[in-house]
């Protein structure tokens, strides 16, 4: 499994020594910043710290997916700060997603620092652009993580002392995507289209057109959204892998398909994370497992394998609900009767499987299976270290990015090709164009991105916030009786939804560090 682009020797004395200080200057704690920045093996390190400080998909909660406040998933563990965004019941103190915005400041500090010292430090000229375009990607990946989640953001594009920052207020919306956007286009114009393998993981010039499609699209510019896709589709640098049910495991990591990704691996890039041992049943892992569970909601969403919904196909049989389903399915949600590293799993509450209660009880009935590694062995791996990759961007969500910009522009056939391609992949029938509508394109975005980290902010760019995210949240019950097993659909809670809800408050804690005078503004209807 090749991984990102340092020598397990050199980057032993990085991972050491990384902080978590207000810059988290990585070598910079081990060795002067003069010394560093004459040093191409230390300025190399410095890159590399940026990527590992990148947030994934992973990361996002501390230990729960956005999937969790989103009509995907229901966290399993009820003192989550993913119940209180469902109810409601949160406000600027509850500081939602500050590490998203001190993280993205600490990325683009370093991005920043980058920038100002690479072009004296002594680099060829190749490694000194290639440098350069990187620190451009990277500042505009965490820029747009923060604009995401928050809107306006206090453009830093130069190093400044803690407190100059804070004397910046938040710049207008269309100066913040402005900047977005000058930077993604920046890193295209400077970073090469491809690396040799020894340098897996870097961004490259087809990551940040592909970025910058996925913001366009978000900002309902439809018409660009659509050419930035074009371009990467047209340059045929990417090619969608052959089997969606193994697309995610460790083997497969770098695949064909993948455009950027987080690149994880021990003694490599100095990164684990946790995801199988605590998406998985605590049966398999002997912890408080299972956090992010997916919902009813998400598996009436997965089709029958004729391409009808399960209350429309001949297929469909209520007992046995879980047979003939969009392939995708399988590769997704952790059913009843699955067959999971070498057993079949029993979702009835109380099982060995599935706890009766508190810690390691799915409330919906189901478990996470996207992202899993079958392979994964608790005895082996019980330091709770995890290495597959965390995609990022990859081809099929161009495609789909393609498919609804085109629709949005009334080319409506364009986009169906292009939806019907991954559905060609997943093995499902095409939809034909009769039956091709907005909604059919919606759902198909649902069921191949989900988990991926886009149902929250494709939901916000819909304006669908009350239909989708606050509404009721459905899972199964299942019993065993005289007849045979019974799967039932229950509420497990209904979702709660304001508008304003569409942008996090700015956690207090960052607006208690402006002084008085230079406040920093709260988001509308948040104080």
């Amino acid at each position: 499994m090749q991984k990102i682009f340092f020598s397990i020797l050199t980057f032993s004395v990085f991972a050491a020594s990384c902080s978590t200080d207000l810059l988290d200057r990585g070598p910079l704690d081990k060795y002067s910043e003069q010394n560093v920045w004459k040093d191409s093996t230390l300025i190399n390190l410095y890159v590399g710290n940026i990527y590992a400080g990148i947030r994934s998909t992973y990361d996002e909660g501390g230990d729960w997916l956005m999937a969790c406040i989103t009509d995907e998933g229901e966290s399993a563990r009820t003192f989550h700060l993913s119940q209180q965004i469902n109810s409601g019941q949160y406000g600027p103190s509850d500081n939602v997603y500050s590490p998203y915005w001190t993280g993205c400041y600490t990325q683009a500090r370093k991005c920043n620092t980058l920038l100002e010292r690479v072009p004296e430090a002594p680099l060829s000229d190749a490694l000194r652009t290639r440098m350069t375009g990187e620190a451009y990607f990277l500042r505009a990946l965490a820029y747009m993580q923060l604009y995401d989640r928050f809107g306006r953001f206090p453009i830093i594009d130069k190093v400044l002392s803690l407190e100059d920052e804070t004397t910046i207020p938040r710049a207008k919306d269309e100066d913040c995507v402005k900047f977005i956007l000058a930077d993604l286009d920046k890193a295209a114009s400077l970073l090469p289209p491809s690396y040799n393998s020894a340098n897996l993981g870097r961004a490259t010039s087809w990551a940040a057109i592909a970025l910058k499609s996925r913001f366009l699209l978000n900002q309902h510019r439809d018409t660009e959204a659509a050419a930035a896709a074009w371009a990467v589709i047209d340059s045929k640098k990417y090619i969608l892998f052959g089997d969606f049910l193994t697309l995610f495991n460790p083997e497969n990591d770098n695949n064909t398909e993948i455009i950027f990704d987080k690149q994880y691996a021990s003694g490599i890039s100095g990164q684990t994370h946790s995801l199988d041992t605590y998406e998985n049943s605590p049966f398999f892992t002997g912890f408080s497992s299972a956090i992010t569970c997916p919902t009813q909601n998400l598996v009436d969403a997965f089709k029958m394998k004729d391409g009808l919904a399960w209350d429309q196909s001949p297929l469909y049989n209520a007992a046995k609900p879980y047979d003939n389903r969009d392939p995708r399915f399988y590769a997704t949600v952790l059913y009843d009767g699955y067959q999971w590293m070498n057993e079949t799993v029993d979702m009835k509450k109380g099982s060995k499987f599935n706890r009766a209660s508190g810690s390691g009880s799915s409330p919906t009935g189901y478990f996470l299976r996207k992202f899993l590694n079958p392979k994964f062995d608790t005895k082996v791996n019980n330091n709770n270290a995890n290495f597959q990759n965390c995609p990022v961007i990859r081809l099929a969500e161009i495609y789909l990015v393609y498919a609804e910009a085109k629709w949005n522009l009334g080319e409506k056939e364009e986009a169906r090709t292009y939806v019907n391609k991954l559905r060609t992949r997943a093995k499902m029938p095409e939809i034909e164009a009769a039956d091709f509508t907005f909604t059919s394109l919606q759902n198909e975005r649902f069921v191949e991105l989900a988990f991926e980290g886009q149902r929250w902010f494709d939901i916000k760019r819909w304006n669908e916030g009350p239909q989708k995210i606050g509404v009721k949240i459905t899972g199964v019950d299942i019993q065993d009786k005289p007849e045979g097993r019974t799967y039932t659909r229950f509420d497990v809670e209904t979702r709660f939804f304001q508008p304003k809800m569409y942008l996090f408050p700015i956690p207090l804690s960052e607006i208690n560090k402006y002084p008085a005078g230079t406040p920093l503004e709260q988001n509308p209807n948040w104080n």
